[in-house]
């Protein structure tokens, strides 16, 4: 993932007068409250709306819009153990107030249990509108506290 983090992001800053944005290292840790409805049980197989809000994120660089949003993702996870898959949206608000939109895709669950994915930047409000980016993330959520902890990489183009 770093290697192709880092072709991506020298691509693009090599090609910054064509595009004439800017181009940001979103990566990070997320906290927050999890929420999990399972809708229904069967063997061994457990689909569930989830709802997670974020408090804080910090991201690894201080100079990115990431860095300190908050805001709430939903989506409904399939659990059949050793795997998951699933989807949904996201929906974070900047320092300044503008909103930034994501879908988010699971893929599977590591060997520690948390929830394994790709998200992209889907557009949202102000600096945010054309923005493009994406990367992945790994979710750990404690159920009996209701809380998690979401490890995210990836890049954020403004445009």
């Amino acid at each position: 993932m770093k290697r192709s983090l880092i072709v991506a992001m020298s691509f693009a800053v090599a090609c910054a007068p064509a595009f004439a944005g800017e181009l940001f290292n979103v990566g990070g840790l997320g906290k927050g409250t999890s929420q999990s409805f399972v809708v229904m049980e069967f063997i061994n197989m457990r689909p569930s709306l989830t709802i997670t809000t974020y408090q804080s994120f910090d991201s690894v660089d201080p100079k990115s819009s990431f860095n300190g949003m908050t805001g709430q993702c939903w989506g409904v996870i399939e659990i059949k153990v050793p795997s998951a898959s699933g989807r949904g949206h996201c929906e974070f608000t900047d320092k300044s107030g503008d909103k930034n939109h994501n879908t988010w895709v699971a893929t599977g669950l590591a060997k520690d249990g948390a929830l394994q994915g790709s998200w992209t930047v889907i557009g949202g409000t102000g600096k945010y509108q054309n923005a493009t980016g994406g990367g992945k993330f790994l979710s750990l959520t404690d159920r009996k506290a209701g809380t998690f902890e979401n490890k995210v990489e990836g890049a954020l183009f403004l445009k």
